[in-house]
């Protein structure tokens, strides 16, 4: 129990150990951490595939120790007390460390595949002192299992019971056929449905009618408890005037037998359970099954039983997380509030037990609330004071009261509940549970009884109040409602049960008045999910046409593109046949058990599971923030159990993935089996723009060599941890992917400025926003950050992310705060930049609650290890690199991973090169031989590459032919933080520069290029970095590669004594601009530059760059060195193209200066106006095919380029009816932009051959619209 707590309660260190459990092994020791932590060896084992026949026993064998240092033990020490305080009361931390390691094991199940998971502090105490373990031999045995032997206690699985067809195994669901109807009920009891309802419904034979289904119970999370595959019959009670049933509600109580109560446990999915109505002939008849009761009367006579009641009303979230809701009403008006309850047929005097739930937020001041019952005391507990330094995550304390109480003497009880706080302090209640003891008389219409006093025990329950005609119903498995035939006389009702587990019964007048009632929900279609034949992805959606068009437009892509199949699902219908109809998370997990456990073999089980829509924390839409929106209009979210603290809540999609019968509670144990992603949607135009992103990201549309750079972003400040952390993932990529372009936005390296809203880093933000719409492969944000933010000094905004406009999109990885909080009423920024109709992410690897730094870089180091690997040769898909990394064994029973959720497609592939691209000749050396010198690039030097594609198998690739884009950088240098917290200096080392960065083509597979080095290098004589990318004329393959055997240094010796500076000429947006004409508020600045020598876009610090400024502005002066492309094939001339940052309306003037490799310079200026809401020109609208027979594109030429365009087609026929519109937004990379059509109707129709109209419409940035219209002749196919 002590080695568990520590693992649970501790951020641990990840010692691991070799792949052979059976050979000696000696730990790398570091000085231990200040943090209050424990050190923690991990291991998992892989086992045989038998591995559900054996135990496991693990052993630790000649260790070898060594004394802690003073110094050591004192912070062990500190460790040791703090998580003294930390834990429970029945775990003996005060006791100290044991004499040797005591070791955890269990085994673990992904994929089918078995692992067993080895835990223990490797620190002990003995003969006096703490001493460390340096070097042991784990020996691990296995043992088979004895017949009828259990899993044991090395293993933490339950076998799925063999006396229920299990999900795999039924493969037709009862809703396939006939007419059905659903109906709801809020409460546990015995319903009524009379004839004239029945009728109402639609069944016009009410005799025929039966019931299905079990109700709205949660659903446990261990599969073994799980109830029927298909929907089981419920029994019926048929009366002239229609039929009695029992149904369950959505509020359980479950025994408590400890301590001898009931506890109550709630639905956090629905208020309402759900049954299904039939009149089907060809199902079997359901014959009930009688049991009889036992001779004679046991010893145990019981005329009591164990009844409850409860006060509950879920309104108000403390934290906005978590499953637990709390009452309306704040103690902040009132320090004391009285509850009734009502407690029929209570034995007067008899004993009972109150629980009730408190919470109290109150900083800095410790509180404490009491109850009574009817005026007398029942109890009080104390309610924790929060910290002024922890009140941000922990939104409020919590208490129990659990007590033995004295029933009252009325059948009502007055509950006062009074907080004792200072004035001002917040407080409401969760709920009141009263259970007390209850006369077992029947004298209403329906009695639900049980009794804990039966538990193993052969009983014999006495009945008052019955009548000739009185029912008794064994209710316990609701898959198997049995009928109990007793004893009756005299109005007393009598059976015998035998000793045996707790049962539930319930007893029936049925000639009585008074039953409950059930609400119809309406007619079901036939649907046949248990049918389903394997697949390789599941799309949930909510019920709603908007919505499921898009998922299904995704689903089609994937087979269309990938080969995969498909399935797009509408929620409710997963609900109808895996949870009764009742909204429950727990269905969607079932569903994805069923497919994983049908087709266990890799290539048919299903691989991802992608949730098409958004999701609350308050499930059942309760809260104020919540009440106006519907339930079936969003999916379901898994929440933690604590709602209080966001350090120990969460809400995790990773649930429903756990797919091995040994997978339930303990969700940080458990491995992922599939990889999970979510597309938090709401609108049509939402779910439309992020499956445009997602197809637009496969068809690879915007290719470009910006898929070879990555960015590392880090947060300043806590001792350089972030950047630290950032610096172990930037060095690890360069390391092992050269080829990569590594970008790193360390805010410490820029510098810090204060304003009246605080401090900012305004040259690291826009840095940032620049390499956003340049493109980026992937960028990755370790630090502090929130919901609508990174950093405290606001690096990236949420403003920032909404107006980006790039369709170079990078996949995202945040470990920061609360960045994607994707169950929140409000959008969060991390949803902001996935929902970006015009840039932002393509995919989101990111967080949802409060996250630990330290757990945050394991999990980062690991999704870096699994995001460029190629199993198999082949790239992983989001989802897989998701799963991979949470499954990797340095993050074994880590909390904080459940905080990480994948924000995209999980079958989406990241978009880097398969292809290879290799150099044979740099500088006139052929590099390709054994031994080849370096070749050195001078300054005024032109050096002359060339080189081959390969193909991914490794074979020269003669038939690609494209276009190759090279980046020759600098060698590294030094560079050291400024500082800005005076926590001292970072320093790390980085490519900086730039030396040249153009495009050449690529014919049959072989290439050649000449660059021109610049005066402006830092002469090192190290190393250089030529990163290469390529791409066909097809688009469809793409290469990369690098070279690093040259050094940069030296002068050439001859260099040209030009002292002229570029030939230039600049405008916004088209050619045709002149100076002091206007603009729209975000115009495209292009430069078109020539020099004989080269254009300069090092810089080298000093000042060398190509700079634009506007009206003078430090804050508007942008370095274009990366916005510079050079002419394929031609170093001296190339062109600049930025997209202006939003610009205030009315005059400007800009300056635009650039320099050639001799460093000279040219200088030009613009004055310019900008007009909000200007109407853009468009020049013309053509069509590629007139006369057409299959399809067109439409091009429209117009002034805005790079700005996002609303454009709308139409085709029209000559009486000016319209036959076909399309609606789209998108950005245009240059002055043209294209509309497909495949010549049909809205409809879906091919038009008549004949004439036709089409008419094209643009707007941009709100402005008016423009329009153009031209005539398309249409040929019969």
């Amino acid at each position: 129990m002590f080695i568990k707590r520590c693992w649970l309660l501790c951020c641990f260190i990840a010692l691991f150990l070799p792949v052979s459990a059976q050979e000696f092994i000696t730990l790398n020791w570091q000085e231990l951490p200040s943090a209050q932590t424990l050190p923690v060896v991990t291991r998992e084992l892989p086992l045989k595939d038998d591995f559900r026949s054996f135990t496991y026993q693990v052993e630790i064998e000649f260790p070898e120790y060594q004394r802690l240092s003073k110094s050591e033990a004192a912070v062990l020490e500190a460790r040791l007390d703090s998580l003294r305080r930390l834990s429970d009361a029945d775990i003996a931390f005060g006791e100290g460390l044991p004499v040797s390691p005591q070791i955890t094991s269990f085994i673990k199940v992904s994929a089918h595949r078995g692992f067993l998971s080895i835990h223990f502090v490797p620190v002990v105490y003995r003969e006096g002192s703490y001493q460390r373990l340096n070097s042991f031999k784990l020996s691990v045995k296995s043992f088979p299992k004895r017949e009828g032997m259990g899993e044991g206690t090395t293993t933490r699985s339950t076998a799925i019971s063999s006396t229920k067809t299990s999900l795999k195994d039924c493969t037709n669901s009862l809703l396939s056929s006939g007419r059905w109807t659903k109906i709801r009920v809020r409460n546990t009891g015995v319903f009524k449905i009379t004839n004239a309802e029945l009728k109402k419904m639609g069944f016009s034979r009410p005799e025929k009618v039966r019931v299905f289904g079990y109700g709205g119970y949660l659903l446990s999370q261990r599969f073994s408890e799980h109830p029927a595959a298909d929907l089981p019959e419920v029994p019926l009670l048929r009366l002239s005037d229609g039929v009695l049933f029992y149904a369950r509600g959505t509020v359980s109580w479950k025994p408590d037998t400890k301590n001898s109560y009931f506890v109550r446990e709630r639905n956090f999915y629905s208020d309402e359970g759900y049954y299904f109505l039939t009149d089907r002939d060809d199902i079997p008849e359901m014959e009930t099954e009688v049991l009889p009761s036992l001779q004679g009367t046991a010893a145990n006579r019981l005329t009591t039983f164990n009844s409850y009641a409860l006060y509950e009303k879920d309104a108000y979230s403390w934290a906005n997380t978590g499953r637990e809701l709390y009452e309306d009403y704040d103690y902040v008006a009132g320090n004391a509030k009285n509850y009734t309850l009502h407690l029929p047929g209570i034995v007067s005097g008899g004993t009972g037990y109150l629980t009730t739930i408190f919470a109290s937020r109150s900083i800095g001041v410790s509180t404490s609330y009491a109850v009574s019952v009817d005026g007398v005391a029942q109890g009080s507990a104390s309610l924790a004071s929060i910290s002024s330094d922890n009140q941000y995550y922990t939104k409020a304390t919590s208490a129990a009261i659990n007590t033995s109480w004295q029933g009252a003497n009325s059948e009502t009880a007055t509950v006062t509940v009074t907080h004792t706080r200072p004035s001002g302090t917040s407080g409401r209640l969760d709920y009141i549970a009263l259970n007390y003891t209850r006369e077992l008389a029947l004298n209403t219409p329906y009695l639900p009884f049980r009794s804990l006093a039966s538990i193993n025990k052969e009983t014999t329950f006495v009945l008052s109040g019955a009548t000739a005609t009185t029912v008794i119903w064994d209710v316990t498995d609701p898959a198997n409602i049995s009928r109990i035939e007793g004893r009756f006389a005299d109005g007393t009702y009598t059976f015998t049960i035998p000793a045996g587990k707790l049962r539930e019964f319930v007893a029936v007048t049925p000639e009585a008045s008074g039953f409950e009632t059930v609400e119809s929900a309406g007619c079901v279609a036939n649907q046949n999910l248990h049918s389903l034949e394997a697949t390789d992805m599941v799309i949930i959606s909510p019920d709603r046409t908007d919505l499921m068009t898009q998922a299904e437009r995704l689903a089609q892509a994937h087979r269309e593109k990938d080969g995969m199949s498909v399935v797009v699902i509408p929620a409710p219908q997963i609900y109808n046949e895996f949870s009764s109809g009742t909204p429950d998370g727990t269905a969607y997990r079932r569903l994805m058990k069923m497919l994983y456990d049908r087709f266990p073999k890799a290539a048919e089980r299903p691989k991802y599971l992608l949730f098409f829509g958004d999701c609350s924390y308050d499930n059942r839409m309760l809260t104020s923030s919540w009440k106006n929106y519907r339930p079936d209009n969003y999916l379901l979210s898994y929440q933690s159990e604590n709602s209080i603290e966001e350090t120990n809540s969460y809400v995790t999609d990773d649930y429903f993935g756990f797919l091995d019968d040994e997978e339930s509670d303990n969700l940080t144990a458990a491995m992922l089996d599939i990889g999970i992603g979510r597309f938090p949607v709401r609108t049509a135009a939402e779910a439309k723009a992020a499956v445009d992103k997602t197809i637009a990201y496969m068809e690879n549309k915007h290719a470009g060599p910006w898929k070879h750079t990555v960015c590392y972003v880090s947060d300043d400040g806590d001792k350089n941890l972030h950047i630290s952390q950032s610096e172990i993932l930037a060095s690890y990529t360069e390391r092992n992917y050269p080829s990569l372009l590594v970008n790193r936005i360390y805010a410490d390296a820029f510098r810090r400025e204060a304003s009246a809203t605080g401090e900012t880093y305004p040259d690291a933000t826009k840095r940032l926003l620049q390499m956003f719409d340049k493109g980026m492969l992937v960028v990755n944000y370790t630090g502090h950050g929130s919901t609508s933010a990174w950093a405290a000094e606001n690096l990236l905004t949420t403003n920032d992310i909404t107006k980006m406009s790039s369709p170079r999109l990078p996949l995202w990885i945040t470990a920061t705060c609360d960045f994607t909080r994707f169950d929140d009423i409000q959008t969060s920024a991390g949803e902001q930049a996935f929902l970006n109709a015009k840039g932002g992410a393509i995919a989101l690897l990111t967080t949802s609650r409060v996250v630990y730094a330290s757990q945050n870089s394991a999990l980062n180091q690991a999704f870096l290890r699994h995001i460029f690997s190629r199993p198999e040769g082949k790239r992983l898909r989001l989802g897989d690199i998701m799963r991979l990394s949470k499954c990797d064994e340095s993050l074994a029973n880590d909390k904080n991973k459940l905080n990480f959720a994948l924000i995209g497609d999980p079958a989406l592939t990241l978009a880097y090169p398969d292809y290879q691209v290799q150099i044979d000749e740099f500088a006139g050396v052929n590099v390709a031989e054994e031994g080849a010198v370096y070749p050195q690039a001078k300054a005024g030097s032109k050096i002359t590459v060339k080189g081959h594609i390969l193909t991914p198998e490794g074979n020269p690739a003669e038939d690609f032919t494209g276009t190759v884009h090279p980046t020759v950088l600098d060698s590294k240098e030094q560079v050291t933080t400024l500082d800005n917290r005076d926590e001292g200096a970072y320093t790390y080392t980085e490519r900086s520069k730039t030396l040249f960065s153009g495009s050449d083509s690529v014919r049959w597979g072989r290439f050649e290029f000449t660059f021109p080095v610049p005066l402006d290098i830092n002469y090192s004589d190290e190393e250089g970095l030529l990163s290469l990318y390529a791409l066909s004329a097809d688009r469809t393959n793409e290469a990369g590669g690098y070279f690093d055997h040259f050094l940069v240094g030296g002068t050439a010796d001859e260099i040209s004594s030009d002292t002229l500076g570029p030939k230039m000429t600049i405008y916004l947006n088209t050619p045709d601009f002149h100076s002091g004409g206007q603009t729209n508020n975000t115009p495209l600045f292009v430069a078109e530059l020539e020099d004989a020598d080269g254009i300069n876009t090092v810089g080298n610090g000093i000042g060398h760059d190509l700079s634009l400024c506007i009206d003078g502005s430090a804050v508007l002066t942008y370095n274009l060195n990366d916005y510079y492309t050079p002419t394929a094939g031609d170093y001296t001339q190339g062109m600049v193209h930025f997209s202006v940052p939003d610009l205030a309306e009315g005059k400007h003037t800009l300056s635009f200066r650039a320099w050639d490799l001799l460093n000279n310079s040219s200088t030009k200026t613009l004055d310019f106006e900008v007009v909000r809401g200007l109407r853009p020109n468009l020049f013309s609208v053509i069509c590629t095919q007139s006369p057409a027979r299959e399809s067109t594109t439409f091009v429209l030429s117009h002034n805005r380029p790079g700005s996002t365009l609303a454009v709308r087609m139409s085709v029209y026929d000559f009486s000016g009816r319209e036959l076909w519109t399309h609606l789209e937004q998108g950005i245009s990379e240059g002055q043209t932009y294209y509309v497909e059509w495949d010549l049909c109707s809205n409809g879906g129709q091919r038009l008549a051959p004949g004439v036709y109209l089409y008419r094209a419409s643009i707007v941009s940035d709100g402005s008016r619209e423009s329009t153009k219209a031209q005539k398309i002749i249409i040929l019969s196919q």
